[in-house]
């Protein structure tokens, strides 16, 4: 390579199989930007089917699904999964969604209320009763990003869940803090841009929202859920199996072994009655 053009002629030593997995903050980078294009096609298909607002659980699930496969390194059919899954997990997503939906509407309320009060006439009770209610909701929103991934990839039931979901929550507070940060970086940006982040709303937000909470809170979910009972069953997660494969090939993988090579520049010959005749890859007979 020489200021910027590749040498074609030249071949590399390749990807070495199973080798050393990127940090987080790079693999999520790369795979934000290899899905980029289908976070858009998501993200219209989530706001279509919430448009009825019941079923924003389901939905909520459906994309969440597709965030866990490309998070996981599965390729996809984004409208086949998204619907696959929405089908799939309606009824217990149907709850939590309308769970979620009286949630925020209480929460608003709260806030709202006490809020107004602290405008109004500021006292240590009215600040204590606002805090605690700014506090579950980070705590609520946080343990969100453990259950619909569990609802989508797990047989397990709704208590069960949201059980697993606090603990996981405290577990994997690093990576729950890193995703709500990063969903408030977005809502401060959402916030900053009205009223023309309005009109993004059917593109953007959502389908990114997903992926970071899914990003960061799945491995948290496969190391202390998934593997264990793999585990306990003496086999592995098949989950991994993008890095790695149990299975005997008829030739050694020697990607990232092997040493780079030239290939030699094509030579000119003479044919019968003295024309010069270039070779372009094909027998001459």
């Amino acid at each position: 390579m020489a200021f910027g053009i590749y040498n074609y002629r030249k071949t590399g030593s390749g990807v070495q199989k199973g080798g050393p997995q990127k940090k987080p903050f790079f693999l999520f980078w790369e795979i934000f930007g290899a899905k980029f294009w289908k976070f858009f096609q998501l993200n219209l298909i989530f706001v279509a089917f919430c448009i009825p607002i019941v079923t924003f659980g389901p939905a909520a699930a459906a994309m969440t699904q597709c965030m866990r496969k490309f998070t996981i390194g599965e390729p996809i059919f984004v409208w086949n999964e998204f619907w696959t899954a929405f089908k799939k997990n309606f009824k217990q997503a149907l709850f939590m969604g309308s769970v979620d939906i009286i949630l925020i509407v209480l929460l608003f309320f709260n806030v709202n209320f006490y809020y107004s009060a602290l405008m109004n006439a500021s006292d240590m009770q009215t600040k204590i009763l606002l805090a605690l209610s700014l506090a579950m909701g980070f705590f609520v929103v946080m343990m969100h990003f453990y259950i619909y991934p569990q609802i989508v990839a797990l047989n397990l039931t709704l208590p069960k869940i949201i059980k697993n979901s606090f603990i996981l929550m405290i577990v994997g507070f690093k990576r729950s803090f890193a995703a709500f940060f990063a969903w408030l970086a977005l809502a401060a940006l959402a916030v900053l841009g009205f009223p023309y982040s309005v009109i993004a709303l059917p593109f953007v937000p959502f389908a990114w929202m997903s992926f970071i909470a899914t990003f960061c809170a799945y491995p948290v979910i496969q190391k202390h859920i998934i593997d264990p009972y793999y585990e306990a069953r003496g086999e592995k997660n098949p989950e991994y199996s993008r890095y790695e494969t149990a299975e005997e090939a008829v030739f050694e993988d020697m990607g990232g072994v092997e040493a780079p090579t030239e290939i030699p520049k094509e030579k000119k010959k003479r044919a019968e009655g003295g024309v010069k005749v270039k070779t372009k890859g094909k027998v001459i007979r």
